[in-house]
Protein backbone atom coordinates (compact mmCIF):
# COMPACT_ATOMS: atom_id res chain seq x y z
CA UNK A 1 0.00 0.00 0.00
CA UNK A 2 2.69 2.43 1.12
CA UNK A 3 4.58 1.53 -2.54
CA UNK A 4 1.22 2.75 -4.31
CA UNK A 5 0.90 5.93 -2.29
CA UNK A 6 4.66 6.75 -3.04
CA UNK A 7 3.75 5.77 -6.76
CA UNK A 8 1.05 8.28 -6.69
CA UNK A 9 2.98 10.98 -4.81
CA UNK A 10 5.85 11.03 -7.73
CA UNK A 11 3.34 10.81 -10.85
CA UNK A 12 0.50 12.81 -9.94
CA UNK A 13 0.91 15.45 -12.28
CA UNK A 14 1.37 12.95 -14.79
CA UNK A 15 -2.27 11.22 -13.30
CA UNK A 16 -3.93 14.45 -13.25
CA UNK A 17 -2.47 15.54 -16.96
CA UNK A 18 -4.12 11.90 -18.08
CA UNK A 19 -7.35 12.47 -16.75
CA UNK A 20 -7.19 15.70 -18.19
CA UNK A 21 -7.20 14.73 -21.41
CA UNK A 22 -9.22 11.82 -21.04
CA UNK A 23 -12.05 13.76 -19.92
CA UNK A 24 -11.21 16.88 -22.83
CA UNK A 25 -10.87 13.63 -25.28
CA UNK A 26 -14.16 11.57 -23.79
CA UNK A 27 -16.32 15.41 -23.82
CA UNK A 28 -15.53 16.10 -27.61
CA UNK A 29 -16.25 12.49 -28.57
CA UNK A 30 -19.54 13.13 -26.83
CA UNK A 31 -20.37 16.32 -28.10
CA UNK A 32 -19.24 14.30 -31.87
CA UNK A 33 -22.05 11.64 -31.04
CA UNK A 34 -24.54 14.47 -29.57
CA UNK A 35 -24.01 16.46 -33.14
CA UNK A 36 -24.01 13.22 -35.13
CA UNK A 37 -27.56 11.95 -33.18
CA UNK A 38 -29.09 15.60 -33.59
CA UNK A 39 -28.44 15.32 -37.33
CA UNK A 40 -29.38 11.76 -37.70
CA UNK A 41 -32.24 12.09 -36.20
CA UNK A 42 -33.73 14.92 -38.95
CA UNK A 43 -33.79 11.90 -41.29
CA UNK A 44 -34.84 12.60 -44.87
CA UNK A 45 -35.35 16.32 -44.45
CA UNK A 46 -31.51 17.03 -44.34
CA UNK A 47 -30.91 17.61 -47.72
CA UNK A 48 -27.00 15.58 -48.87
CA UNK A 49 -24.00 18.18 -48.82
CA UNK A 50 -21.13 19.46 -47.07
CA UNK A 51 -20.97 21.57 -43.75
CA UNK A 52 -19.96 24.77 -46.07
CA UNK A 53 -22.99 23.85 -48.42
CA UNK A 54 -26.26 25.94 -47.36
CA UNK A 55 -29.67 25.08 -47.57
CA UNK A 56 -31.12 27.16 -51.36
CA UNK A 57 -35.02 26.96 -52.15
CA UNK A 58 -35.50 29.15 -55.51
CA UNK A 59 -38.97 30.18 -55.70
CA UNK A 60 -41.12 32.27 -58.20
CA UNK A 61 -42.94 35.19 -56.00
CA UNK A 62 -46.69 35.93 -57.25
CA UNK A 63 -47.36 39.16 -58.82
CA UNK A 64 -48.89 40.51 -55.64
CA UNK A 65 -51.05 43.62 -55.65
CA UNK A 66 -49.79 47.51 -56.17
CA UNK A 67 -48.17 49.57 -53.54
CA UNK A 68 -50.27 50.85 -51.13
CA UNK A 69 -48.65 54.35 -48.82
CA UNK A 70 -49.14 54.16 -45.04
CA UNK A 71 -51.83 56.03 -44.09
CA UNK A 72 -50.22 58.56 -42.17
CA UNK A 73 -51.27 60.03 -38.60
CA UNK A 74 -51.80 63.71 -38.86
CA UNK A 75 -48.66 65.55 -37.32
CA UNK A 76 -50.25 68.48 -35.41
CA UNK A 77 -47.26 69.59 -33.92
CA UNK A 78 -44.83 69.85 -36.77
CA UNK A 79 -40.86 69.57 -36.74
CA UNK A 80 -38.86 72.60 -37.71
CA UNK A 81 -35.97 70.26 -38.52
CA UNK A 82 -35.09 66.83 -39.98
CA UNK A 83 -31.95 64.70 -39.38
CA UNK A 84 -31.94 61.25 -41.06
CA UNK A 85 -29.29 58.75 -40.69
CA UNK A 86 -29.19 56.14 -42.64
CA UNK A 87 -26.27 53.30 -42.13
CA UNK A 88 -26.19 51.43 -45.45
CA UNK A 89 -26.18 47.49 -45.04
CA UNK A 90 -27.45 47.94 -41.65
CA UNK A 91 -30.52 45.28 -40.16
CA UNK A 92 -31.29 44.12 -36.51
CA UNK A 93 -28.13 41.42 -37.17
CA UNK A 94 -25.60 44.38 -37.62
CA UNK A 95 -26.71 46.48 -34.72
CA UNK A 96 -27.49 43.27 -32.40
CA UNK A 97 -23.29 42.11 -33.35
CA UNK A 98 -22.56 45.80 -32.91
CA UNK A 99 -24.61 45.85 -29.07
CA UNK A 100 -22.95 42.26 -27.99
CA UNK A 101 -19.35 43.55 -29.23
CA UNK A 102 -18.96 46.44 -27.72
CA UNK A 103 -20.96 44.74 -24.39
CA UNK A 104 -22.49 42.12 -23.99
CA UNK A 105 -25.89 41.06 -24.18
CA UNK A 106 -27.28 43.68 -21.67
CA UNK A 107 -25.70 46.37 -23.51
CA UNK A 108 -26.91 49.57 -24.87
CA UNK A 109 -26.63 51.40 -27.98
CA UNK A 110 -28.18 54.33 -29.50
CA UNK A 111 -30.78 53.45 -31.12
CA UNK A 112 -32.29 51.44 -28.32
CA UNK A 113 -32.40 54.76 -26.69
CA UNK A 114 -35.06 56.01 -29.17
CA UNK A 115 -39.17 55.48 -28.31
CA UNK A 116 -40.27 54.81 -31.38
CA UNK A 117 -39.80 52.20 -33.76
CA UNK A 118 -40.62 50.04 -36.64
CA UNK A 119 -39.25 47.84 -39.76
CA UNK A 120 -38.91 48.98 -43.61
CA UNK A 121 -39.39 46.91 -46.32
CA UNK A 122 -37.04 47.42 -49.05
CA UNK A 123 -37.51 45.99 -52.75
CA UNK A 124 -37.46 48.17 -55.83
CA UNK A 125 -39.21 48.60 -58.47
CA UNK A 126 -37.70 45.73 -60.85
CA UNK A 127 -36.35 43.13 -57.87
CA UNK A 128 -36.86 42.25 -54.55
CA UNK A 129 -33.38 42.62 -53.74
CA UNK A 130 -32.54 46.01 -54.01
CA UNK A 131 -29.04 48.31 -54.19
CA UNK A 132 -28.78 51.82 -52.69
CA UNK A 133 -29.70 53.56 -55.56
CA UNK A 134 -33.40 52.71 -56.16
CA UNK A 135 -33.62 52.32 -52.34
CA UNK A 136 -32.57 56.13 -51.87
CA UNK A 137 -34.16 56.94 -54.40
CA UNK A 138 -37.61 55.85 -52.73
CA UNK A 139 -36.54 57.55 -49.10
CA UNK A 140 -36.01 61.04 -51.58
CA UNK A 141 -38.52 60.70 -53.75
CA UNK A 142 -41.53 58.33 -52.25
CA UNK A 143 -41.56 56.62 -55.57
CA UNK A 144 -40.07 53.41 -56.49
CA UNK A 145 -37.63 52.95 -59.06
CA UNK A 146 -35.10 50.30 -60.59
CA UNK A 147 -31.93 49.15 -59.60
CA UNK A 148 -29.03 51.37 -60.39
CA UNK A 149 -31.57 54.63 -61.14
CA UNK A 150 -31.11 57.78 -58.77
CA UNK A 151 -33.67 60.30 -59.11
CA UNK A 152 -35.66 59.22 -62.03
CA UNK A 153 -38.96 57.03 -62.19
CA UNK A 154 -38.77 53.21 -63.77
CA UNK A 155 -39.38 55.01 -66.82
CA UNK A 156 -36.24 57.62 -66.68
CA UNK A 157 -38.76 60.27 -65.77
CA UNK A 158 -37.15 62.98 -63.14
CA UNK A 159 -38.75 62.91 -59.89
CA UNK A 160 -38.36 65.72 -57.56
CA UNK A 161 -36.13 65.08 -54.50
CA UNK A 162 -36.98 65.73 -50.79
CA UNK A 163 -34.14 68.28 -51.02
CA UNK A 164 -35.52 70.15 -53.92
CA UNK A 165 -39.39 70.23 -52.32
CA UNK A 166 -38.44 71.32 -49.45
CA UNK A 167 -35.86 74.49 -50.75
CA UNK A 168 -39.04 75.58 -51.64
CA UNK A 169 -40.62 76.02 -48.76
CA UNK A 170 -37.95 77.62 -46.91
CA UNK A 171 -35.56 74.93 -45.52
CA UNK A 172 -31.63 74.37 -45.88
CA UNK A 173 -30.38 71.41 -46.81
CA UNK A 174 -27.07 69.25 -45.69
CA UNK A 175 -25.67 65.93 -46.99
CA UNK A 176 -23.04 64.14 -45.52
CA UNK A 177 -21.28 60.42 -46.45
CA UNK A 178 -18.73 58.16 -45.17
CA UNK A 179 -17.96 57.19 -48.94
CA UNK A 180 -17.61 59.75 -51.83
CA UNK A 181 -20.15 62.21 -52.20
CA UNK A 182 -21.10 61.06 -55.37
CA UNK A 183 -22.07 57.59 -53.98
CA UNK A 184 -25.70 56.59 -54.57
CA UNK A 185 -27.32 57.30 -51.28
CA UNK A 186 -26.04 60.54 -51.25
CA UNK A 187 -26.55 61.06 -54.88
CA UNK A 188 -30.57 60.70 -54.70
CA UNK A 189 -30.77 63.74 -52.94
CA UNK A 190 -29.23 65.71 -55.29
CA UNK A 191 -28.92 64.15 -58.46
CA UNK A 192 -31.21 62.56 -61.73
CA UNK A 193 -29.61 59.84 -63.24
CA UNK A 194 -30.31 56.50 -65.27
CA UNK A 195 -26.90 54.60 -63.65
CA UNK A 196 -25.39 55.68 -60.37
CA UNK A 197 -21.84 54.92 -61.80
CA UNK A 198 -22.03 57.93 -64.09
CA UNK A 199 -20.11 60.50 -61.57
CA UNK A 200 -19.42 62.58 -63.88
CA UNK A 201 -22.75 63.83 -64.17
CA UNK A 202 -23.65 63.30 -60.27
CA UNK A 203 -20.58 65.81 -59.27
CA UNK A 204 -21.92 68.29 -61.75
CA UNK A 205 -25.47 67.93 -60.46
CA UNK A 206 -24.92 68.26 -57.04
CA UNK A 207 -22.36 70.97 -57.32
CA UNK A 208 -25.85 72.90 -58.65
CA UNK A 209 -28.05 71.98 -56.44
CA UNK A 210 -29.78 73.82 -53.85
CA UNK A 211 -27.98 71.53 -51.56
CA UNK A 212 -25.72 74.16 -49.13
CA UNK A 213 -23.56 71.31 -47.42
CA UNK A 214 -22.39 68.59 -48.82
CA UNK A 215 -19.16 66.71 -46.75
CA UNK A 216 -17.18 63.18 -47.16
CA UNK A 217 -14.82 61.48 -49.24
CA UNK A 218 -14.22 61.63 -52.98
CA UNK A 219 -12.07 64.49 -53.94
CA UNK A 220 -10.73 61.98 -57.25
CA UNK A 221 -14.09 62.08 -58.82
CA UNK A 222 -13.85 66.29 -59.04
CA UNK A 223 -10.13 65.87 -61.17
CA UNK A 224 -9.80 64.55 -64.44
CA UNK A 225 -7.29 61.37 -64.68
CA UNK A 226 -4.79 63.42 -66.48
CA UNK A 227 -4.69 64.73 -62.74
CA UNK A 228 -4.67 61.41 -60.98
CA UNK A 229 -8.65 61.37 -60.81
CA UNK A 230 -11.13 59.29 -61.94
CA UNK A 231 -13.38 61.79 -64.55
CA UNK A 232 -13.31 60.44 -67.94
CA UNK A 233 -14.70 64.08 -68.88
CA UNK A 234 -11.29 66.03 -68.30
CA UNK A 235 -12.91 68.42 -66.45
CA UNK A 236 -11.17 69.80 -63.41
CA UNK A 237 -14.24 69.95 -61.17
CA UNK A 238 -12.45 71.52 -58.04
CA UNK A 239 -10.99 74.39 -60.05
CA UNK A 240 -13.89 75.29 -61.88
CA UNK A 241 -16.72 75.08 -58.77
CA UNK A 242 -13.84 77.70 -56.60
CA UNK A 243 -16.01 80.80 -57.20
CA UNK A 244 -19.30 79.15 -56.09
CA UNK A 245 -17.82 76.87 -53.09
CA UNK A 246 -16.35 76.96 -50.08
CA UNK A 247 -14.02 73.58 -50.79
CA UNK A 248 -12.79 72.04 -47.48
CA UNK A 249 -10.00 69.23 -47.79
CA UNK A 250 -9.37 68.07 -43.87
CA UNK A 251 -11.07 68.19 -40.88
CA UNK A 252 -9.58 71.47 -39.69
CA UNK A 253 -10.80 73.71 -42.05
CA UNK A 254 -14.15 73.02 -40.26
CA UNK A 255 -12.70 74.60 -36.99
CA UNK A 256 -11.82 77.71 -38.46
CA UNK A 257 -14.83 78.10 -40.72
CA UNK A 258 -16.46 81.29 -40.75
CA UNK A 259 -20.41 80.71 -40.37
CA UNK A 260 -21.40 83.55 -41.44
CA UNK A 261 -20.30 82.69 -45.08
CA UNK A 262 -23.64 81.87 -46.47
CA UNK A 263 -22.06 80.44 -49.76
CA UNK A 264 -21.83 76.67 -51.22
CA UNK A 265 -19.32 74.32 -49.04
CA UNK A 266 -18.51 71.30 -50.09
CA UNK A 267 -16.15 69.07 -47.83
CA UNK A 268 -13.71 66.57 -49.57
CA UNK A 269 -11.76 64.93 -47.49
CA UNK A 270 -10.27 62.04 -48.79
CA UNK A 271 -9.36 60.97 -52.15
CA UNK A 272 -11.94 58.39 -52.57
CA UNK A 273 -13.78 56.96 -49.10
CA UNK A 274 -13.13 58.22 -45.35
CA UNK A 275 -11.10 55.78 -43.49
CA UNK A 276 -9.47 54.14 -46.98
CA UNK A 277 -7.59 51.44 -45.84
CA UNK A 278 -4.88 52.03 -48.80
CA UNK A 279 -4.11 55.86 -47.65
CA UNK A 280 -3.64 55.33 -44.19
CA UNK A 281 -1.42 58.66 -43.52
CA UNK A 282 -4.94 60.56 -44.03
CA UNK A 283 -6.86 59.42 -42.07
CA UNK A 284 -5.58 61.88 -39.07
CA UNK A 285 -7.15 64.49 -41.71
CA UNK A 286 -10.51 62.98 -41.96
CA UNK A 287 -13.75 64.11 -39.80
CA UNK A 288 -16.13 61.56 -38.11
CA UNK A 289 -19.12 60.98 -38.75
CA UNK A 290 -19.69 63.52 -35.68
CA UNK A 291 -17.55 66.21 -36.28
CA UNK A 292 -19.05 66.22 -40.10
CA UNK A 293 -22.53 66.41 -38.12
CA UNK A 294 -21.88 69.01 -35.88
CA UNK A 295 -20.38 71.61 -38.70
CA UNK A 296 -23.59 71.03 -40.89
CA UNK A 297 -25.65 71.63 -37.64
CA UNK A 298 -23.41 75.12 -37.04
CA UNK A 299 -23.85 76.13 -40.73
CA UNK A 300 -27.88 75.27 -40.43
CA UNK A 301 -28.52 77.18 -37.48
CA UNK A 302 -26.56 80.41 -39.06
CA UNK A 303 -28.76 80.16 -41.93
CA UNK A 304 -32.21 79.76 -39.77
CA UNK A 305 -30.96 82.54 -37.88
CA UNK A 306 -31.10 84.56 -41.48
CA UNK A 307 -34.74 83.52 -42.15
CA UNK A 308 -34.45 80.24 -43.22
CA UNK A 309 -37.46 78.01 -41.72
CA UNK A 310 -35.49 75.09 -40.51
CA UNK A 311 -33.20 72.31 -41.93
CA UNK A 312 -32.59 68.86 -43.40
CA UNK A 313 -29.48 66.33 -42.93
CA UNK A 314 -29.18 63.62 -44.34
CA UNK A 315 -26.32 61.57 -42.90
CA UNK A 316 -25.35 58.16 -44.26
CA UNK A 317 -22.84 55.64 -42.79
CA UNK A 318 -21.47 53.53 -46.13
CA UNK A 319 -19.73 51.66 -44.86
CA UNK A 320 -21.49 48.97 -42.89
CA UNK A 321 -22.48 47.98 -46.63
CA UNK A 322 -18.76 47.35 -47.39
CA UNK A 323 -17.81 45.21 -44.16
CA UNK A 324 -20.84 43.04 -45.25
CA UNK A 325 -19.51 42.80 -48.74
CA UNK A 326 -16.33 42.12 -46.96
CA UNK A 327 -17.60 39.85 -44.72
CA UNK A 328 -15.11 41.77 -42.51
CA UNK A 329 -16.08 41.37 -38.76
CA UNK A 330 -13.84 44.29 -37.57
CA UNK A 331 -14.63 46.34 -40.45
CA UNK A 332 -18.40 46.23 -39.45
CA UNK A 333 -17.28 47.23 -35.76
CA UNK A 334 -15.51 49.89 -36.30
CA UNK A 335 -18.33 51.42 -38.48
CA UNK A 336 -21.04 50.60 -36.62
CA UNK A 337 -18.93 52.48 -33.92
CA UNK A 338 -18.77 55.76 -35.54
CA UNK A 339 -22.63 55.39 -36.99
CA UNK A 340 -23.51 54.91 -33.42
CA UNK A 341 -21.74 57.87 -32.05
CA UNK A 342 -22.99 59.90 -34.76
CA UNK A 343 -26.95 58.92 -34.00
CA UNK A 344 -26.72 59.65 -30.52
CA UNK A 345 -25.11 63.17 -31.04
CA UNK A 346 -28.01 63.99 -33.09
CA UNK A 347 -30.24 62.19 -30.91
CA UNK A 348 -28.55 64.42 -28.03
CA UNK A 349 -28.97 67.30 -30.04
CA UNK A 350 -32.97 66.81 -30.75
CA UNK A 351 -33.68 66.26 -26.87
CA UNK A 352 -32.23 69.65 -26.17
CA UNK A 353 -33.94 71.67 -29.22
CA UNK A 354 -37.22 69.40 -28.93
CA UNK A 355 -37.73 70.95 -32.69
CA UNK A 356 -35.85 67.98 -34.49
CA UNK A 357 -36.91 64.92 -36.09
CA UNK A 358 -34.19 62.31 -35.60
CA UNK A 359 -34.91 58.90 -38.23
CA UNK A 360 -32.20 56.47 -38.37
CA UNK A 361 -32.72 53.68 -40.76
CA UNK A 362 -30.81 51.73 -43.61
CA UNK A 363 -31.15 51.25 -47.36
CA UNK A 364 -31.12 47.40 -47.28
CA UNK A 365 -28.83 44.46 -44.96
CA UNK A 366 -26.02 42.98 -46.60
CA UNK A 367 -23.94 39.91 -45.83
CA UNK A 368 -26.76 37.69 -44.59
CA UNK A 369 -25.32 38.54 -41.21
CA UNK A 370 -26.03 35.54 -38.50
CA UNK A 371 -25.57 34.84 -34.62
CA UNK A 372 -25.19 31.38 -33.84
CA UNK A 373 -23.83 29.53 -30.93
CA UNK A 374 -20.65 28.23 -31.30
CA UNK A 375 -21.68 24.69 -31.94
CA UNK A 376 -24.99 23.41 -32.87
CA UNK A 377 -25.87 21.60 -29.84
CA UNK A 378 -24.35 24.03 -27.08
CA UNK A 379 -26.68 27.02 -26.46
CA UNK A 380 -24.77 27.58 -22.98
CA UNK A 381 -20.85 28.71 -24.10
CA UNK A 382 -19.56 32.16 -23.77
CA UNK A 383 -18.65 32.01 -27.04
CA UNK A 384 -21.06 32.91 -30.27
CA UNK A 385 -20.50 32.55 -33.90
CA UNK A 386 -20.58 35.84 -36.09
CA UNK A 387 -21.05 34.88 -40.14
CA UNK A 388 -21.91 35.99 -43.17
CA UNK A 389 -24.36 33.82 -45.46
CA UNK A 390 -23.93 35.73 -48.47
CA UNK A 391 -20.86 34.67 -50.55
CA UNK A 392 -17.33 33.69 -49.30
CA UNK A 393 -15.48 37.23 -49.60
CA UNK A 394 -18.23 38.43 -51.37
CA UNK A 395 -21.31 39.55 -49.50
CA UNK A 396 -24.34 40.83 -51.36
CA UNK A 397 -27.43 42.40 -50.45
CA UNK A 398 -30.74 40.77 -49.51
CA UNK A 399 -34.18 41.56 -49.08
CA UNK A 400 -34.99 41.11 -44.98
CA UNK A 401 -36.30 44.17 -43.95
CA UNK A 402 -34.26 46.86 -41.74
CA UNK A 403 -35.26 48.48 -38.84
CA UNK A 404 -36.52 52.56 -38.42
CA UNK A 405 -36.16 54.38 -35.38
CA UNK A 406 -37.57 57.94 -34.76
CA UNK A 407 -37.61 60.20 -31.68
CA UNK A 408 -39.35 64.33 -32.27
CA UNK A 409 -41.88 65.56 -33.34
CA UNK A 410 -43.53 63.48 -36.66
CA UNK A 411 -42.22 60.19 -35.26
CA UNK A 412 -45.43 58.95 -34.97
CA UNK A 413 -45.40 57.99 -38.23
CA UNK A 414 -42.68 55.84 -38.10
CA UNK A 415 -44.01 52.95 -36.50
CA UNK A 416 -45.27 49.40 -37.85
CA UNK A 417 -44.76 48.36 -40.59
CA UNK A 418 -43.37 50.89 -43.58
CA UNK A 419 -42.08 50.66 -47.08
CA UNK A 420 -39.23 52.48 -48.15
CA UNK A 421 -41.22 54.62 -49.85
CA UNK A 422 -43.47 55.86 -46.39
CA UNK A 423 -40.28 57.14 -45.19
CA UNK A 424 -40.22 60.41 -47.80
CA UNK A 425 -44.36 60.83 -47.00
CA UNK A 426 -43.57 60.52 -43.36
CA UNK A 427 -41.07 63.09 -43.15
CA UNK A 428 -43.30 65.44 -45.71
CA UNK A 429 -46.02 65.09 -42.69
CA UNK A 430 -43.69 65.71 -40.15
CA UNK A 431 -43.08 68.99 -41.47
CA UNK A 432 -44.41 72.69 -42.20
CA UNK A 433 -45.31 72.65 -45.74
CA UNK A 434 -48.34 75.08 -46.23
CA UNK A 435 -46.41 77.91 -47.21
CA UNK A 436 -44.60 77.72 -50.45
CA UNK A 437 -42.37 80.61 -49.34
CA UNK A 438 -39.78 80.31 -51.48
CA UNK A 439 -36.03 79.38 -50.79
CA UNK A 440 -34.10 81.10 -48.32
CA UNK A 441 -30.53 80.05 -49.70
CA UNK A 442 -30.28 82.04 -53.33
Amino acid sequence: MRKIFDFLKKNILVILISFGLGGFVGFKVLESLGIAYFMSSLGDSLPKGSIADKDAFLETLPEGQSLIQKELIPVEKKAKNIILLISDGMSLSQVSTYRLLKGGPNERISVDKFPISGIVLTHSEDAIVTDSASSATAFSTGKKTNNGALGLDKDRKVLENFTEIIDKHGYVSSLISTSEITHATPAAYASHVDLRWKTDEISLQMMDSDVMTILGGGRHFFMPEKMGGKRSDDLNLLEFIKTSHTILTKKTDMDGFDHFNKGKVVGLFADEALRDKETPENHSLEPTSSEMLNFALKRSEQFISNDCKGFFIMVEGSQVDWAGHANDLNYLKREMKDFDEVVNKALNFAKSDQETLVIVTADHETGGLLIEPATPTNYTAPEVKFSFNTGLGYGSHTGVPVPVYAYGPGSENFTGTLDNTDIFFAMIEALEMDNMSGSCVN
